[in-house]
């Protein structure tokens, strides 16, 4: 019997990939491709649409080659992408632009402060459910007609990443609402593009795709698409959402109650619930299924540890090298040998500055150093101190009305036992960790699964393919020691916002 198989394109920014998945989310074949990125100028980031396609294209025929699956095998394809990426295109579906800008471009600063000081700016908040920040796609597309005035009138659609793929395998034009509610141009009651915001930013909502919802078919593999890919004419693509949003879903964040912390190089605590949280101090994308995620985000957490272990580590990186061990197997029992709370010691993880919680210009530090402060007290300050921070969102979402009963962990930090171990006892929630976490891909897979019937919606899939792997239970004797040093830890962040925003003044 033939295999049913699920396509998952993910359009990263250091890499696209592409995987085959049987419905009960083992991966039977991928590929990866590296990607460019390129900074023109300081604050600036931007990568060629095209070769995006190029990559995942070369991607599905090794894929495929490698995992002896044919196009007869493939019933759906579902894409991820990198959020709020920018792509032109014409009416006749060319490109219009081989540098469009990335989530991570903030060239647009001054259109955003501009919109600060704008009047209505708390109405426009309120519509958007969000704060103004560079990253959204309306202030992009703003910033792409004010300095590049020929491309936005040739311009049909701005596609974000994930819907330009899809445009190039089916020809059809759409974006779910993930992709809208961070672009500071949907209304948030309605999911529908507003024009009110869209005055506010004097763009023409005419040049934004259809919403549809994320499971929706789209349309199928075009004949041109087919004869490049190996690839049947035909087989259903559905709509797909943001790469977040589809990570979220294969980390557990399909159900009310739920929370994600994602520990990577930036660290994110996302919580599932059925309307936006209306505290700018949060940020607020709608799901790739019914309800909303407000999220909070630390651009340097699991970072932070990285940094330490790169500038301050020489001696146990020496011996990691040394004896062939993880430099973590060395770190993590000096940490876990340090009394919680590590005497006082805080660390403060703002490497790269803050978001929506604090001044973009904060940076790290470690506060109640003494004589006795060795290594192993300072990895676990920085644990406990990315895990405070992300405290916060979860404290700011559970002051809104909504209960918080569990969190799900993924990123390199789950991989630490000990890191783990401490989250459930600053949480004072249980943590869950899984044995393997495909990302993206497999939340984009499992949406071209509800999309064709395979499953019958985006959380039956998400419970049939995840595979948890250890639950880590508070620790009731903590919660009081760990509560006082997250209040202290608050009040110190308080009092540093002024210092920091000095600080960046002095020449």
């Amino acid at each position: 019997m033939a295999r049913q198989l699920l396509m998952g394109v993910d359009i990263g920014t250091q890499s696209s990939r592409v995987a085959f998945i049987d419905q009960r989310g083992y991966v039977v074949a991928s590929a990866s491709t590296e990607q460019e990125l390129i900074t023109p100028r300081p604050g600036w980031a931007e990568q060629d649409p095209e070769m995006w396609w190029q990559n995942t294209l070369q991607n599905i025929r090794k894929a495929m080659a490698s995992g002896d699956v044919s196009g007869e095998e493939v019933v759906a394809i579902g894409v991820a992408g990198q959020m709020h990426a920018t792509v032109p295109i014409s009416t006749t579906g060319e490109l219009l632009s081989h540098g469009v800008l990335l989530w991570c471009d903030k060239r647009s600063a001054d259109l955003v402060d501009r919109m600060k000081a704008h009047s209505d700016c708390e109405i426009a908040m309120r519509l958007a459910a969000n704060p103004p920040v560079p990253s959204w796609l309306g202030f992009h597309i703003q910033w792409v007609k004010v300095h590049q005035p020929d491309i936005y009138a040739k311009t049909w659609k701005f596609l974000p990443s994930k819907d330009y793929i899809t445009y190039r395998l089916t020809s059809a034009v759409a974006t779910d609402y993930s992709e809208a509610s961070g672009s500071f141009l949907m209304d948030a009651r309605t999911k529908s593009w507003s024009p009110q915001l869209a005055d506010y930013l004097e763009i023409d909502v005419n040049k934004l795709p259809d919403l549809r919802p994320a499971h929706e078919v789209i349309g199928t593999v075009t004949p041109e698409a087919a004869s490049v890919t190996g690839l049947l004419a035909g087989t259903p693509v559905v709509v797909g959402a943001g790469d977040m949003m589809c990570m979220l879903i294969s980390s557990g964040l399909s159900a009310s109650g739920r929370a994600s912390d994602i520990t990577g190089t930036a660290s994110i605590m996302a919580v599932y619930v059925d309307e936006p949280v209306e505290d700018y101090r949060l940020m607020n994308l709608h799901h790739a299924m019914p309800g909303w995620v407000p999220f909070g985000i630390i651009d340097s957490g699991g970072g932070s540890l990285s940094w330490f272990v790169d500038s301050i580590c020489y001696a146990q990186v020496e011996e990691a090298r040394r004896t062939g061990q993880n430099i973590h197997a060395i770190l993590n029992p000096l940490a876990t040998a340090v009394e919680p709370g590590c005497e006082g010691l805080l660390f403060f993880p703002y490497l790269l500055g803050e978001r929506s919680l604090g001044t973009p210009h904060a940076r790290g530090n470690f506060f109640g150093i003494t004589p006795r402060t060795g290594i192993g007290a300072m990895v676990r300050a920085i644990m406990e101190g990315v895990t405070f921070e992300l405290r916060r969102p979860l404290e700011i979402v559970e002051a809104s009305g909504n209960t918080i009963t569990e969190v799900y962990t993924i990123g390199g930090g789950a991989n630490s036992d000990l890191w783990s171990q401490i989250k459930a006892d600053i949480y004072q929630k249980p943590v869950h960790t899984f044995r393997e976490s495909e990302g993206g891909i497999l939340g984009a897979s499992i949406l071209a699964g509800v999309g064709v019937g395979i499953y019958p919606d985006v959380q039956t899939g998400a419970a049939q393919t995840q595979r948890l792997d250890k639950t880590f239970q508070p620790n009731p004797e903590l919660a009081e020691r760990y509560h006082a040093l997250y209040e202290l830890f608050k009040d110190v962040h308080d009092r540093l916002q002024q210092p920091f925003d000095r600080l960046a003044l002095i020449p």
